[in-house]
């Protein structure tokens, strides 16, 4: 089958991409300068997952579609938990179709023209997108495809089971965010659960570790949690939902210069956490609100931070139910949404340092630092 080649208008732009930071940057095209806007996406294969994040700022309009807000949160180890409370940020989820639909309707009602283009990008060549049926020429391509993970590297996977019981069983005012209740054998691992009312619940399982694993494994790690800790043994799945994050150090999905990333793929994936929906936000309010090109929504101190973190819990897996417990203790709820949301004062760095075993955190930092100065080198 022969390629086209089409001629395009005087200042064109392109997103490649439909999950979160492509929609969410659809979402903003009136910010950008340009005569015709175009999304490429494959054909609608979206599966609906819960975006968790604290109210912040930059994030007035997500708070505001979110599907339940929590003014408390807990993390839970077997010798002891933390609850916090914070007024002026509570924790929030939202659903991904529900933002994507709003960024969907706010992208074909704008005042530049835009277009979505249901055809895969198979690559590109500088400005050049190439599709199996077309090649198109835009003055700025922006990509939201997901990055590739380097090997070796925690990730963050889970499966998570949206239950409805006959029971009143839940806790709709606290959200517990940390459950190492759990069977460590397979990983650092941990329950996650959203109680949306006294009947309702998403429960997840995850897992930090340098391999996912079968469904099974955390399907049977739920139905275990909730019949020991709720005691529960009968439940109706509503929906289910699974992903994998990694880590750590990611590259660009695709090495072109020409291209603009964005999001996952432009690294806004918080390393040590695997929170990503309030930096993405962030990252694509800062660019097209400054005209500028999209920058890491992380400052370059959590980052380094972050890194020691992980290579601590890459190192000592076993250690890491006591060290969310010690982080999470050091720090108010204020203070604990401001800083897994890249807001931190340097009080909270301060409280956060101070509470970690010190001479651990220390021969991991020489390491990182170590590391870093090998790959200058080379």
């Amino acid at each position: 089958m022969s390629i086209s080649i089409r001629k395009t208008a005087k200042k064109t732009i392109a997103i490649i991409g439909d999950g979160c930071a492509g929609w969410s940057l659809a979402a903003r095209v009136d910010r950008l300068s340009a005569d015709h806007i175009e999304l490429f996406k494959k054909k609608d294969n979206h599966f609906s997952h819960s975006w968790g994040f604290w109210q912040m700022p930059w994030l007035s309009d997500a708070v505001s579609q979110s599907r339940k807000k929590w003014n408390k949160w807990q993390i839970i180890t077997s010798d002891g938990s933390v609850e916090h409370h914070s007024v002026n940020h509570p924790y929030c989820s939202l659903k991904s179709d529900v933002w994507i639909k709003s960024c969907k309707q706010k992208f074909l009602s704008a005042k530049t023209k835009t277009s979505i283009t249901e055809i895969p990008v198979c690559r590109t060549e500088k400005n050049v997108l190439i599709t199996s049926e077309q090649k198109s020429d835009f003055d700025v391509i922006y990509d939201s495809r997901p990055p590739v993970a380097k090997s070796n590297i925690l990730l963050q996977h889970f499966r998570g089971l949206e239950i409805r019981t006959t029971k009143p069983v839940f806790n709709p005012d606290v959200a517990i965010l940390m459950d190492f209740r759990v069977s460590q054998e397979n990983g650092i691992h941990f329950m996650y659960v959203l109680g949306y009312d006294e009947y309702t619940a998403l429960v997840e399982s995850t897992f930090f570790s340098l391999s996912p694993h079968p469904s099974q494994i955390y399907e049977t790690a739920i139905s275990e949690y909730l019949k020991t800790v709720f005691n529960l043994d009968k439940f109706e799945i509503i929906h289910n939902e699974s992903g994998i994050i990694p880590m750590g150090h990611v590259s660009r999905v695709d090495k072109n210069p020409f291209l603009l990333a964005i999001g996952s793929n432009a690294g806004a994936i918080r390393p040590s956490s695997g929170y990503a929906f309030c930096f993405i936000q962030k990252q694509i309010e800062h660019f097209t609100s400054h005209n500028t090109n999209p920058t890491s929504p992380h400052k370059r101190y959590d980052l380094w931070m972050d890194s020691v973190f992980l290579a601590v819990l890459k190192s000592n897996p076993e250690k890491a139910p006591n060290l969310f417990l010690k982080l999470a203790k050091s720090l108010s709820g204020d203070a604990f949404a401001r800083f897994l949301s890249g807001d931190a004062r340097m009080k909270d760095y301060a409280l956060v340092i101070y509470s970690m075993p010190k001479w651990l955190f220390i021969c991991h930092a020489f390491r990182v630092l170590a590391g870093k100065r090998q790959r200058i080198t080379r």
